[in-house]
């Protein structure tokens, strides 16, 4: 027999939890794919014996790949006369597909219930949360780099920027030297951390993970001519920075993960 039963449980959107409660539809919201989900809630009422037991939740894709993990965690359920109520906030799941997943629900190594949820692609919205859009619009710099992982911290540069419809454009020379700047992580990584400063200050007021894509053909060529604009220590015409950025820089896409 099971050790222990799932009365209740949801995997959802933050966002819609707050709109529509407990009992809202179950979805994951991503911005990109592969990228990190916007944050949402594991929320599940147990009925257990009283004690310890080790749970552990795999999310599961379509095609049977676990996308993310939580635990085996040591959890103390109150009693089976009880519910214990427990929820966690994920917000490092990366996913690679939209569509059904499953949630699989084990204690003490034994799948005890999965539940069905969708992992939805919305777009980026053209206008982000004010702090978010603030910082990006009244600074001319932004800190830009790889985001830091167990416990170190992000490793990141002063970068300039083109900010345009929701979506932030990074330049990076491919070998560092005098001409451009380089960023830890462009290109390669599909995670970059970002960290806005207050104007004329050297504090921080926004720091989040952005999922990045490097660009290529047409849309290297577009983001190019955006971010000549904005190059203001520039040497000589638009044109010529473009042609030497195309011999040695890649660009970046960069799509913020916030509600």
């Amino acid at each position: 027999m099971p050790i222990g039963d799932l009365v209740f449980a949801n995997v959802i959107d933050v966002e819609r939890r707050a709109a529509e409660g407990d009992m809202g539809a179950s979805v994951v919201v991503v911005r990109a794919l592969p990228a990190r989900a916007l944050p949402f809630a594991l929320i599940r009422d147990w009925k257990c014996p009283t004690g310890q037991v080790a749970e552990e939740i795999e999310l599961i894709t379509p095609s049977g790949m676990v996308a993310h993990r939580i635990g085996p965690e040591a959890r103390y359920m109150l009693g089976a006369m009880d519910l214990t109520h427990v929820e966690t906030i994920v917000e490092d799941a990366i996913f690679t597909d939209v569509g059904g997943h499953l949630a699989s629900f084990r204690l003490d190594g034994e799948i005890v219930a999965q539940v069905d949820f969708q992992v939805v692609q919305e777009a980026v919205p053209a206008k982000l949360a004010q702090p978010y859009e603030d910082g990006l619009k009244r600074s001319d710099v932004i800190w830009v780099g790889l985001p830091g992982t167990k416990g170190r911290r992000d490793e990141t540069v002063p970068a300039w920027f083109a900010y345009k419809n929701g979506k932030i454009y990074v330049l990076s020379q491919r070998e560092p030297g005098p001409d451009e700047q380089t960023i830890p992580g462009i290109p390669g990584s599909g995670e970059i951390a970002v960290v806005t400063r207050r104007k004329g200050q050297n504090t921080s007021l926004e720091r989040f993970v952005t999922t990045a894509r490097e660009l290529r053909g047409d849309e290297w060529e577009d983001a190019a001519k955006v971010l000549v604009d904005r190059r203001r220590s520039r040497v000589g015409p638009p044109q010529e920075s473009i042609d030497r950025w195309r011999e040695t820089a890649a660009i970046a896409e960069l799509t913020p993960v916030v509600a």
